[in-house]
């Protein structure tokens, strides 16, 4: 495998462990948060917990999806696709892939996407 390749593969492992790693730190928070006030506490308590669990859990879910996405670069890299555009088939400029290494698309492409798709 290219020196590229591999060092992209080494950086998105580190990246994959540290996510878990984070996601089993906001479960615990989460379970401290949804547990820390029951049954006593009034209700400013109450509220703060749902309040940090409901950070937790979009924390965790942020998290999963960065998994996800770093599946799907794994995929594309066993079939020889990252790196091209998924709508005009160009090549991504690597300073492009080294800041977001799951993109999809060109810079041009994607602008043009988010113009369309009113936004992200």
């Amino acid at each position: 495998m290219p020196q590229g390749p591999r060092k992209l593969l080494q950086a998105l492992e580190a990246r994959e462990n540290d996510l878990r790693e984070r996601i089993a730190e906001h479960r615990d928070a989460l379970d401290v948060a949804v547990h820390a006030h029951e049954p006593a506490g009034d209700g400013a308590d109450k509220a703060f917990g749902r309040a940090y669990a409901e950070v937790e859990q979009d924390l965790i879910v942020r998290s999963l999806r960065e998994l996800a996405e770093i599946a799907a670069v794994r995929e594309r890299l066993d079939h020889g696709t990252h790196g091209k555009c998924v709508d005009c088939a160009e090549p991504i400029l690597p300073a492009r892939l080294e800041v977001n290494p799951s993109a999809l698309r060109c810079a041009a492409c994607q602008a043009q996407h988010e113009k369309l798709s009113g936004g992200i």
